[in-house]
């Protein structure tokens, strides 16, 4: 039997593992904390849980179906609207649309020129930075208001230095209020852990940190531990940052988050019936707050489950926090906004590599270390933090999948030769 061995146990390593698991290998997965990754669940004392970030499942149900099939062998996931809004003057009795709408122009005194600069705006054109990107389609005073305060606070960088492939997936400017992805979205039944360990169950689990490689010519022969164990194997998939596991001195950066995760009584909702989250391009210190209705569990009337989402790097003065002051940020907002506001429970959750980070320099260096990592035959690299790409759960899944069936060619080439 091939013996496979998967560093980190989030979405990526969870269904690569499980794939594999299927195929006949002997799988073995390291991780240093906890399964889950990203996807883990906050959990609070009063019994209930949310989400880290609102993570949805959503795919093209052709293109994409593999994304639903996978979920579906674990669990029931449930087809939802989600909507979100934005609060450019942070006022939570002014929601706006989010996907930002041509609407949105009626709610400023200014609509007329902002009318203009659309007619001037050549609209969605290719453009290798993001404030080329969204000038062209909005017009410089609507990305002033809803987009660039929001992109610098959210990624810690000028908006000018943004570049990537995404742009044209995640933004859009719809006529009216649109639903977040323009539908098609799902959400689990249970709980995004529970899941993922559903699908290593028939695999070994180390729980241990992965600290260098051991390699002969260019193949990897084991992998060496926190723990100073060494884990041997025929092949191997990573799915955490590439600068761990190679021989190199340079290091990648990430934009990290600290989930402040809130069990509040209040004595109103903080957001229209019918929206799940909103967006703060302003002056606070959170981007977003999500409310977890969505999530498959009762709360009493009058009671919310919330995460408030800042955004920082390791070691700045949001992310060295004491764990209060998040709480008591959260509060005196919504003291600001005129409800009245009991903590139930608070957890906070430190994400330290939660978005690599869209520009030039950073891109270049991870293709130098990539490129030291993509020299051994038998290692497979895939996910968000691992492969240093912006992208989501079902593009990581569909990773997955494309990783077993290159090993399965792989395999196949060797045993015909």
């Amino acid at each position: 039997m091939v013996d496979v061995t998967i560093i980190g146990a989030g979405v990526a390593g969870c269904s690569t593992g499980y794939l594999l698991a299927n195929e006949g290998f002997d799988v073995t997965v390291i991780e240093r904390d906890a399964v889950g990754g990203l996807l883990r669940e906050i959990e609070f004392e009063t019994g209930y849980h949310c989400d880290s970030a609102p993570h949805l499942l959503f795919f093209d149900d052709e293109e994409e179906a593999v994304v639903g099939e996978l979920f579906s062998e674990f669990t029931h996931i449930e087809p939802h609207e989600f909507y979100a809004a934005t609060y450019p003057r942070g006022d939570l009795d002014d929601p706006h649309h989010y996907p930002v709408s041509k609407q949105n122009i009626d709610e400023w005194d200014d609509a007329d020129q902002i009318r203009e600069e659309l007619e001037q705006a050549p609209g969605k054109t290719d453009a290798e930075f993001f404030e080329e990107y969204m000038i062209n389609q909005v017009g410089r005073t609507l990305y002033e208001r809803y987009n660039r305060s929001y992109t610098e606070k959210h990624w810690g960088i000028d908006p000018k230095r943004i570049t990537g492939d995404w742009f044209d997936f995640k933004i859009s400017f719809p006529d009216e209020e649109q639903e977040f992805f323009g539908g098609g979205a799902y959400y689990p039944e249970d709980k995004y852990t529970d899941v993922l360990q559903s699908m290593i169950a028939d695999c070994d689990i180390v729980f241990d940190g992965v600290t260098g490689l051991e390699t002969e010519g260019d193949r990897i022969t084991a992998v060496e531990t926190e723990s100073g164990d060494r884990i041997e194997s025929d092949l191997f998939v990573s799915t955490i940052d590439p600068s761990i596991v190679v021989d190199t001195d340079e290091s990648l950066e990430y934009r990290s988050m600290v989930i402040l995760g809130a069990h509040v009584g209040a004595d109103e909702s903080l957001f229209p019936d019918h929206v799940d989250w909103g967006y703060f391009p302003n002056h606070y210190d959170f981007t977003r707050i999500t409310d977890y209705e969505f999530v498959p569990q009762e709360t009493p009337a009058g009671e919310q489950i919330l995460t408030v989402e800042f955004p920082c790097f390791v070691g700045d003065d949001t992310w060295s926090n004491d764990e209060r002051w998040y709480a008591d940020y959260l509060l005196e907002f919504l003291d600001e906004q005129g409800i009245d506001a009991e903590l139930l429970d608070a957890q906070v959750r430190r994400a330290p590599r939660a978005y690599p980070l869209p520009v030039t320099e950073q891109i270049e260096t991870f293709e130098r270390i990539n490129g030291k990592l993509s020299a051994y035959d038998n290692m497979f690299n895939l996910g968000r933090v691992s492969t240093y790409e912006y992208i989501w759960i079902k593009d990581i899944v569909q990773q997955a999948y494309e990783t077993r069936e290159n090993i399965l060619a792989e395999r196949r080439t060797e045993a015909n030769d």
